[in-house]
């Protein structure tokens, strides 16, 4: 006979509470729709009682088989205790955004499972440049541009449910409609019920005038000649191939739009995105907070965001920014940056340069002897200019609490800098050439010479 005394670790409220866990996704599994967020709002004080009920059998039982009366609560107890009330918690915010954003479609993974079918309409004609409206609130859409009249759409409707007999029932009534609208036609789907989404895939003539509004899905056009408008709200946008100009917004996402005939114009907010070949003007306005990449753009490049004004002209190579800098090389004509808290480099700009900077350290460089003005001005950070040997230039520069640097020597440049007072260069070398002006506050400003 032991004469320490056990301490009593009761596996009833425990197993009570795998047994609720286990009825949960049970009722999940069987109707995802049942609204079990609902019920866990209405019923959940069932759960105190349930925890009331089981430490009450255990307290009177313990006794009887000789042992400590139980503990209020158990380590083991209060994992399975948190675990079921995040489980609850999500049960009831799934609900609540169904009810308040019905256009979103959100299951718990891997205890609910969709089941999908095709679904098609018959071909139409439509005339040569016609408009074409496409909009859905749940699924990705995906338009081509063909050759001929015909209009082809299908799609792939889908639906949860606890088999595939229960998902067929809840998508039934579900399919796409093709109306008539002035000289076009206006494509989306309808009947939609809840947690139900179709994805359409239209083909179209290649010279019709696009409208694409995906409210919950991704967009992908391409080929297509006429002018394209496009929305994304929640979801991807990928444009190629496009004859005309474009005008997209996007919500959040990413974005990859290449091949443009016309001017595009992008405005909202997103991740990534990435810009290649446009014909017209590439206007970029919003707050994308991701990696901005733009190469070849045959007129004006226009970036504007909360954090920076970017405008350069005829760029034939890339231009890169991310959150903390801003990479431009190759562009024949004029660039201007205002920005802050961002370092930047800039390399071969055939036209004017102006930046405009605060607490970032600044890059321009030349393979080629510049022709245009180069205006630098930064509040804190050092500045590097980098030029051919056979360079001609005049050139003020001014570190308010640093150093100037050059390699370039000459009677006409002259050079000050000495403890307590601002670094100076001034003059002119090799003759006339175009005038440089740089100034920071707080930094060393280099002019270095390449050979």
């Amino acid at each position: 006979m032991s004469n320490g005394t056990r301490q009593y670790r009761s596996p009833l409220f425990g197993g009570l509470l795998l047994i609720l866990l286990g009825v949960i996704f049970l009722l999940n599994r069987f109707d995802p729709m049942l609204g079990l967020g609902y019920l866990i709002r209405r019923y959940w004080p069932l759960l105190i009682i349930l925890w009331g009920v089981a430490k009450l059998i255990d307290y009177l039982q313990a006794p009887r088989s000789g042992q400590a009366r139980p503990a209020l609560l158990s380590g083991s107890e209060a994992v399975l205790l948190v675990l079921i009330a995040l489980v609850l918690c999500a049960f009831v915010f799934r609900d609540w955004i169904r009810d308040h954003y019905s256009n979103l479609d959100i299951e718990l993974p891997p205890f609910s499972q969709r089941y999908s079918q095709s679904v098609a309409v018959a071909p139409q004609t439509v005339a040569a440049g016609a408009r074409v409206e496409i909009a859905t609130g749940r699924g990705n859409i995906t338009v081509r541009g063909g050759n001929g009249d015909q209009l082809i759409v299908s799609g792939t409707k889908s639906a949860p449910g606890a088999n595939e007999e229960s998902a067929q029932e809840r998508m039934r009534s579900a399919d796409i409609t093709v109306e008539s609208r002035g000289a076009g036609v206006f494509i989306h789907p309808r009947n939609l019920e809840s947690g139900v989404s179709i994805d359409l895939d239209i083909q179209l003539p290649k010279a019709a005038n696009l409208s694409v509004d995906a409210t919950h899905g991704d967009v992908h056009i391409s080929g297509v000649q006429g002018n394209i408008e496009a929305r994304s709200e929640n979801g991807d946008l990928e444009i190629h191939d496009a004859g005309g100009s474009v005008t997209a917004s996007l919500q959040q996402g990413d974005a990859r739009i290449t091949g443009i005939g016309g001017d595009l114009k992008l405005i909202g907010r997103g991740a990534d995105l990435e810009i290649e070949d446009v014909s017209g003007n590439a206007t970029i306005d919003g707050a994308f907070v991701g990696s901005t990449t733009v190469r070849n753009v045959a007129k004006i490049t226009r970036y504007t965001s909360p954090w920076s004004d970017v405008s350069i002209a005829r760029m034939t190579g890339r231009m890169q920014l991310d959150s903390s800098d801003i990479e431009v090389s190759d562009a024949s004509g004029d660039a201007k940056i205002v920005t802050r808290n961002k370092d930047i480099d800039m390399e071969n700009i055939g036209g004017r340069l102006e930046i405009y900077d605060s607490r970032g350290d600044i890059k321009v460089g030349y393979v080629s002897p510049p022709r245009a003005d180069v205006s630098v001005t930064d509040d804190s950070g050092e500045v590097e200019l980098t030029l051919p040997a056979k360079s001609s230039f005049a050139i003020s520069a001014v570190s308010r609490s640093g150093d100037v640097e050059c390699d370039f020597e000459g009677p006409s440049l002259k050079q000050a800098s000495s403890d307590g007072e601002a670094g100076r260069l001034s003059g002119t070398f090799s003759g006339p050439g175009p005038q440089f002006t740089i100034s920071t506050s707080y930094g060393t400003i280099r002019i270095h010479k390449s050979h």
